[in-house]
């Protein structure tokens, strides 16, 4: 919050209301003679005390005495030792320790302030919940549900509403907008049941627990500290000092730990290591066990939680724009406030330091975050502080990845330990997933096959809809109620390995929802995380699945709070299916990628294109992957129904034929889709920073593999034209090139773009902002990374056009899209005739 500069004078820090002249860009914390004994510099002539005050400060790896650089650490690794770096002048340095008292007595008007103004935030948002648990009250006297109500009309027209109290004590829902024009003050009315103070050993939850405890009576919070399976010794014995020392000031506060029934490894087994896209630990091993832990007496129903924890902007750029609260974030029933949101880690050390509050260990010995013994979001940094520090702990996790390393074949197990090559999701390829979820697309029913599932379908099918159920021998049939339809469902074969038919399913909603159903039901490990998403306490996962139909409201929430409805499904997929794609089209073009004049001179005379053409021997089969990935032949080479249009419209509207096969291209391809996903308008590339990029996601492929797709990627670049092939690769400074956005996009290339996601997605309606979602992996702004002014013009001019190809709702604060049910990315094609 506030600018950080040197004090000379006390060896310290002196925190500004403003930017002067030595302001820091980095927030520096605090070094102690532990981390520099760990770094060995008492072996390097350096001279210290060992003494409770900081010696100097950090920032990053940069080390500063009085406001001088006087060395860096480079180079540290699990098996490696950082390098240091001494300063010309600062050999033989004797330190002095921080003069605390002086340093602290400076900065105390402005820490009063910091403080002040986050406790009165935690004051003010717990007397208003605990006002709006009494409104929940009154409005459910009126016997209407207002909270209910509000987020119905969010749903529909995608604006946030807000209740607002009225004359004569009534209330009443209006645009958020609107209330704040007209001076109306939105009340709550969700119900809290439990208020916690977020503890996790870490310097942001200290501060937050010390917070909460000035601002809040000890009996109206608690403390819950989730205890992952992977956490450092020096946060366990913190809990138990922090527990011992506020227990003692405050009897009323209530301590508790929250665990998940198995052990973290039981969960690297079924499900792969975490990753730096799929952080499942988080969610298996964290919240799920604490929230879980907090039902409504007496019932199964999850209770609704306000939650004051540490969050801070300064840690990443997503957490730079969570808002103070945040209602949902991760979990349903979980609103999250976040007092010390704009604080920095000087303030933060600085506020234990004033206040007297211990301080983890590990902070002492150079961690600058304090977290799990082994994290794919850590740093090879903390990997070798971890190993020294902790080895006993870590060792288990680092066998596991060595032994799944070697039984692969990797060739250098330890540089690939070393790189952290595992948290790219790298050694999940190397699990044995039995499961397999095979649908089958059919123009009247929906039908999948599945093999080695894990739980009933016939019991997670409850959360979808009412539905009957026949039960004979192998075979189970029934009625799916959904909306004002009724569809018959047919289930055949054992608990594990079946077919499931659903006749006359057209509904691409349901269809959806059913996949998510299915993906569960195949998938579930019982690792509770969903559970905690349901509202009425219908569902409960472990030791097995059970869902009361007669408390269940078929809300989907257990459904939609993931991808694929379930976090197995959605991490074994993306450790098996990411790498099957990439290991049947990472390298089928031979470095070649796709020429104009192939392309024209394929589409004017496919019938005899084979027989004749300028193509060098290894040229064809390079082409004819791409053709068949860019959907217009077949396998055989047969012209598919949209290769026979695209010819047929190819010398009148190149463009667009152009923007197709690039479409089908992001699906279909995994050069071209690695591309668009990785690569963001306004970045800068060049053959070898992509090149290096896929061998550490893929690190199983060889370097020639990697260059050789990675050069059909360029030839594509190059030969494609549309303009520059859709200013994928714009040249930029030196030997560089910049992806830049491609505005020229026509609005027919856009239609045939949303109804391809559509079928991908398995919805016909979606916002514009689903789209500039950054964990949306298709669609025309992840393929020509089209602005969104442009864009919204672009489908004003389809809503306006007489073939009327969609419906798009854009005044009033909407941005809905509504394509049609009786068209698809076909039909778009077929209308340019």
């Amino acid at each position: 919050m506030y600018k950080v500069t040197w004090d000379i004078e006390t060896g310290g820090v002196r925190l500004n209301h403003k930017v002067v002249a030595d302001t820091l860009s980095v927030s520096p914390r605090p070094v102690f003679f532990e981390e520099l004994d760990l770094l060995r510099l008492n072996e390097l002539g350096w001279a210290y005390p060992h003494c409770e005050e900081p010696l100097l400060w950090a920032c990053n790896k940069q080390y500063f005495y009085r406001g001088q650089l006087v060395f860096e650490a480079k180079g540290a690794n699990l098996y490696d030792d950082a390098s240091i770096d001494i300063k010309p002048g600062f050999e033989n340095l004797t330190l002095e320790p921080v003069n605390m008292d002086e340093m602290l007595r400076q900065n105390q008007d402005i820490l009063f302030l910091l403080e002040s103004e986050a406790i009165e935030f935690i004051r003010e948002t717990f007397i208003d919940y605990s006002v709006a648990s009494k409104k929940f009250e009154e409005f459910k006297a009126n016997q209407l549900d207002y909270e209910a109500l509000a987020a119905a009309i969010e749903k529909r027209t995608k604006r946030k509403m807000a209740i607002v109290k009225e004359d004569c004590d009534s209330f009443d829902l209006m645009d958020e907008d609107t209330a704040q024009q007209q001076g109306k003050k939105r009340l709550l009315t969700t119900k809290i049941d439990v208020f916690l103070a977020s503890f996790s050993g870490g310097k942001d939850s200290q501060v937050i627990l010390d917070l909460c405890t000035r601002a809040l009576p000890p009996s109206v919070f608690e403390v819950i500290y989730s205890d992952t399976g992977y956490e450092l010794p020096s946060s366990l014995d913190l809990y138990e000092d922090v527990k011992r020392h506020y227990s003692e000031l405050y009897p009323g506060l209530k301590f508790s730990t929250a665990r998940n029934h198995a052990s973290v490894l039981s969960y690297w087994d079924k499900i792969g290591t975490p990753s730096d896209t799929h952080r499942w630990c988080c969610s298996v091993m964290k919240t799920a066990p604490l929230y879980r832990s907090l039902k409504v007496h007496g019932t199964n129903k999850q209770a609704r939680v306000l939650t004051f924890d540490g969050v801070r902007a300064e840690e990443s750029t997503r957490r730079s724009n969570y808002n103070r609260i945040g209602k949902g974030v991760k979990h349903s029933t979980v609103i999250n406030a976040h007092p010390i949101l704009n604080w920095n880690a000087t303030e933060i050390f600085l506020y234990l330091f004033t206040h007297s509050l211990p301080i983890n260990l590990a902070y002492r010995f150079g961690k600058a975050r304090v977290g799990c013994i082994i994290c794919p979001y850590s740093s090879c940094w903390d990997d070798m502080l971890v190993d020294k520090l902790y080895p006993q702990q870590l060792s288990p996790f680092i066998e596991r990845i060595a032994e799944w390393s070697e039984r692969e074949g990797i060739k250098d197990v330890e540089n690939y330990i070393r790189d952290r090559k595992w948290k790219f999701r790298a050694s999940g390829k190397f699990l044995t997933i039995p499961t397999q979820v095979i649908f089958k697309n059919t123009s009247a029913n929906f039908f999948v096959t599945v093999r080695g599932g894990k739980s009933s379908i016939v019991e997670w099918l409850k959360v979808l809809a009412p539905i009957t159920c026949t039960i004979e021998g192998e075979r189970v049939c029934g009625d799916i109620k959904y909306k004002d339809s009724i569809y018959s469902y047919e289930i055949i074969g054992s608990l594990s390995d079946y077919t499931l038919e659903v006749i006359g399913l057209k509904d691409l909603t349901l269809i959806s929802s059913i996949k998510r159903v299915i993906y569960k039901a195949a998938y579930c490990i019982n690792c509770e995380s969903c559970e905690i998403e349901c509202p009425t306490g219908a569902l409960s996962v472990f030791p097995t699945v059970k869902i009361d139909t007669k408390t269940c409201v078929h809300c989907h929430r257990c459904l939609n709070f993931h991808d694929k409805g379930c976090i197995v499904a959605n991490s074994t997929s993306m450790t098996t299916e990411t790498n099957i794609k990439a290991k049947a089209g990472i390298d089928r073009y031979n470095t070649f990628g796709i020429h104009e004049e192939w392309m024209t001179e394929f589409l004017m005379s496919p019938e005899d294109f084979w027989e004749n053409n300028g193509l060098g021997p290894k040229q064809v089969p390079g082409f004819k992957n791409w053709l068949k990935e860019s959907g217009i032949v077949d396998s055989k080479l047969n012209l598919t129904d949209l290769g026979k249009y695209l010819s047929q419209i190819y010398i009148d509207n190149p463009e667009f034929v152009w923007s197709v096969i690039f479409t089908n291209l992001t699906y279909e391809s995994f050069i071209v889709n690695w591309f668009v996903e990785h690569i963001a308008p306004g970045q800068l590339f060049d053959k070898a920073y992509i090149s290096e990029q896929i061998s550490e996601e893929y690190p199983g492929y060889g370097k020639r593999t990697v260059d050789n797709a990675v050069s059909a990627l360029f030839q594509l670049f190059k030969y494609c034209p549309s303009n520059s092939a859709f200013n994928l690769a714009t040249p930029a400074e030196g030997k560089m090139f910049k992806r830049t956005i491609y505005e020229d996009v026509s609005a027919s290339s856009l239609a045939y773009s949303l109804y391809k996601y559509a079928e991908s997605v398995g919805y016909m309606q979606f916002r514009v902002a689903d789209l500039y979602d950054v964990e949306t992996k298709h669609g025309p702004v992840v393929e020509f990374g089209i602005g969104k002014t442009e864009f919204e013009k672009a489908l004003r001019t389809l809503n306006s056009a007489n073939n009327r190809l969609l419906i798009a709702e854009l005044n009033m604060g909407l941005d809905h899209i509504t394509l049609r049910d009786d068209l698809n990315a076909l039909s778009v094609v077929k209308q340019m005739l």
